[in-house]
């Protein structure tokens, strides 16, 4: 990932919610572990097919002692679509800039969006009944997922190597489980 086991300097850093309101990354991961789940765009295929089996695996992360953090890059005018779209009420931010994206050391390019691996995961979210909205972030950005302790240590980390490349639920979950055991 290019990234220490810590997050240090992700916790100094700021995302914005809907309201455009600024808030520290660490205060996600002060009282309780968070998975930062980080999506290409607010309008992505994949990234909406990802957030919605993520969703509904919230109680068994929540069992596990972890809390879902959704972060996207586009403007904090699309946070409330993206909630509406996947009826999704936990909570979402945003990053604009993409320096949150940068730090965690998540890619971005054109040969990471337009390849083989991505269009298979595409008609794969069709099949679960996800719809490909306009483009509402930085369309060349990937994503990842960073399982964050309350003591700032990344317990888990995956860096989407493509669009759909996504981190499985049932990994985010044996991570949070081998840390408890």
């Amino acid at each position: 990932m290019g990234m220490t086991s810590r997050a240090d300097d992700l916790a100094r850093m700021t995302v914005l919610d809907a309201d455009r309101t600024p808030i520290e990354l660490g205060e996600l991961w002060r009282d309780g572990t968070a998975v930062l789940v980080f999506v290409r765009h607010f309008g992505c295929i994949l990234c909406r097919d990802h957030v919605a089996a993520l969703s509904r695996r919230r109680d068994e992360l929540a069992a596990a002692g972890a809390t879902l953090h959704i972060i996207g890059n586009g403007s904090p005018s699309f946070i409330d679509g993206f909630r509406d779209a996947l009826g999704y009420d936990g909570t979402i931010y945003t990053d604009p800039s993409l320096e949150v994206y940068r730090a965690a050391g998540l890619k971005r390019g054109v040969t990471t969006v337009f390849n083989l691996r991505a269009a298979g995961a595409a008609l794969s979210a069709l099949r679960h009944g996800q719809r490909q909205g306009r483009t509402q972030g930085d369309n060349w950005q990937q994503g990842g997922v960073l399982v964050v302790s309350p003591a700032g240590e990344i317990l888990w980390s995956h860096v989407s190597g493509y669009a759909g490349d996504n981190a499985a639920p049932d990994a985010i979950l044996a991570a949070l489980r081998a840390r408890a055991a």
